[in-house]
């Protein structure tokens, strides 16, 4: 079992795609598009490093592998 401290929040847009990477495309495309503004549900940290998850299920949609 998972210490609890190094399983990444689903707060943040690297954590919800780790709990989701089977069903999601590439972190790579999915960073791009959170750059570029284009990836529903999320917001830049204040910090300027990562990014917040606000809704989840906005978030999921826009993550998604095409088909599923």
């Amino acid at each position: 079992m998972a210490d609890i401290a190094t399983v990444p929040s689903t707060k943040t847009l690297m954590g919800l795609w780790l709990r989701h990477k089977t069903e999601c495309r590439p972190i790579g495309g999915i960073v791009s598009d959170a750059r570029a503004g284009r990836l529903a549900g999320i917001r830049q940290l204040d910090s300027g490093f990562g990014f917040e998850v606000i809704d989840q299920a906005a978030a999921l949609a826009s993550m998604r592998k095409e088909g599923i």
